[in-house]
């Protein structure tokens, strides 16, 4: 019976080893069976992050990486470090670059050997096209284009900037509210990919457009004429040439307004003309808002800018050039008539409305003709010189004494003393006006004498 007994123990411990040596078998095998590199990220992946470290582990027991080399396309190897088990990339990954992947491993107690071959590709960057140095535009903006999609795009910098992209994702419009004028400052611009992968900083330098500057004449004058013009002088062309005038109040000096027309003169000239004259004896207060005004390239005013003049009584200057005569008429009055020589008959003197818009004791004229062209001259202190429309003057004329017949080049001759060797005794009609009228005021030429302005002769 114990020889029985024991017989059963061995029996059940025999079926027992045969069960855990089943179980060991059936765990060694897959493990043997599982032998070559796992990959991270997997083989064939695109548009992978730069960032992400390449991952390659030994499969299976025993089983030990002998081997691995990574290469971008172009040839480059990238270093790798760790050990048979276990290897990972350490130089980074280029943007838009794809690598290929050998990697052997061996089982050295099985005379095991496995070569694999992988691939993966980065996500492609975002390459900003033109120039890196750009003008910020008369509106305050600048457009940034990228050769393909961006996920974001952020602005850091001394001036602030909004940045509105593009339905394609590829064109942004940076918008600033303020800058500095005449300036040029760095931003950098951080862009993401599509696939959220930040992207290193572009840096892009930005110009501001110079200051735009503007003077107001006249300033700080006295005894005006009545029909002097305000003009403005910018620097350069301004952006918004129609609305320019709602920046500006023109006013006496007791605030009331002034009717009147700007008009610009040229490019960067502007002009306001009153309507239809000055108030005579008044001050005239010239306001200049700048706000919103900018240049064609974009730079600003400063600041508020402002000019005072004053006017003096109401006087006008009349040329009748079929009686050769000129009056001077002050409030409505004849203060003084004269003899004239106008334009001769190649030569005439311009006809209508002008003013003097400039003076000088004495002038040096020259003619538009070049020397040896026909109406070519030279002369040398002309006194009292009157300019009322382009070249033509009113001036002392000491080389003749017709007066009362045409025998100037366009100018309005009158007698005068100044410089007269041959008639020193001639009136000095060109001296009185001078001293008389001022800069502003009204001249009117008559090719005929109206019939209500027929005048008698005052000396």
């Amino acid at each position: 019976m114990a020889a029985r007994s024991s017989l059963i123990r061995w029996l059940v411990v025999a079926v027992v080893i045969a069960a855990v040596g089943a179980t060991a078998t059936a765990l060694v095998r897959p493990q043997l069976a599982n032998f070559g590199v796992a990959m991270s990220p997997p083989d064939q992946s695109e548009s992978i992050d730069p960032r992400q470290v390449l991952s390659f582990d030994a499969l299976g027991i025993g089983s030990e990486l002998t081997a691995l080399t990574v290469r971008e396309a172009d040839g480059r190897l990238i270093e790798t470090r760790g050990d048979g088990t276990h290897r990972e990339s350490v130089t980074p990954l280029a943007f838009g670059t794809r690598y290929e992947i050998t990697a052997t491993v061996e089982r050295a107690w099985l005379k095991q050997r496995s070569e694999h071959n992988f691939s993966v590709t980065t996500v492609a960057q975002p390459h900003l096209e033109g120039l890196s140095e750009r003008m910020l535009d008369a509106a305050g903006t600048v457009t940034l284009q990228f050769d393909r999609p961006v996920g974001s795009l952020e602005v850091q910098g001394a001036v602030p900037f909004r940045a509105q992209p593009d339905e394609s994702g590829r064109l942004f419009k940076l918008a600033a509210d303020s800058y500095p004028a005449g300036q040029t400052f760095p931003l950098d611009i951080h862009v993401t990919t599509v696939t959220g992968v930040p992207v290193p900083p572009l840096r892009l330098v930005i110009t501001t457009a110079p200051p735009l500057t503007a003077k107001i004449t006249p300033h700080d004058l006295t005894d005006l004429g009545l029909a002097m013009p305000i003009e403005v002088t910018f620097s350069e062309p301004v952006a918004d040439r129609a609305t320019i005038g709602q920046h500006f109040v023109v006013q006496t000096g007791d605030g009331k307004p002034v009717e009147g027309r700007w008009f610009w003169y040229n490019s960067t000239r502007l002009r306001f003309t009153p309507t239809p004259s000055w108030p005579a004896r008044s001050t005239i207060d010239v306001k200049f808002d700048p706000d919103g005004v900018k240049s064609q390239q974009g730079g600003m005013i400063a600041g508020p800018l402002s000019a005072r003049f004053s006017t003096g009584t109401d006087r006008q200057i009349f040329v009748y050039l079929d009686k050769q005569q000129l009056a001077a008429v002050e409030n409505g009055e004849i203060v003084r008539t004269f003899k004239v020589s106008t334009g001769k008959s190649k030569t005439p003197t311009v006809t209508g409305s002008f003013y003097i818009y400039a003076r000088f004791p004495l002038k040096t004229m020259r003619s538009r003709a070049k020397p040896g062209q026909p109406g070519h001259y030279v002369v040398e202190n002309v006194p009292y010189a009157q300019y009322f429309h382009a070249d033509y003057a009113f001036h002392g004329a000491w080389w003749h004494n017709a007066f009362g017949h045409p025998a100037s080049h366009g100018c309005v001759n009158m007698s005068t003393r100044n410089h007269n060797r041959r008639w020193p005794s001639a009136p000095e009609d060109a001296g009185w006006l001078y001293r008389w009228a001022s800069l502003g005021v009204p001249v009117t030429v008559y090719r005929t004498s109206p019939a209500q302005q027929q005048l008698a002769m005052k000396e």
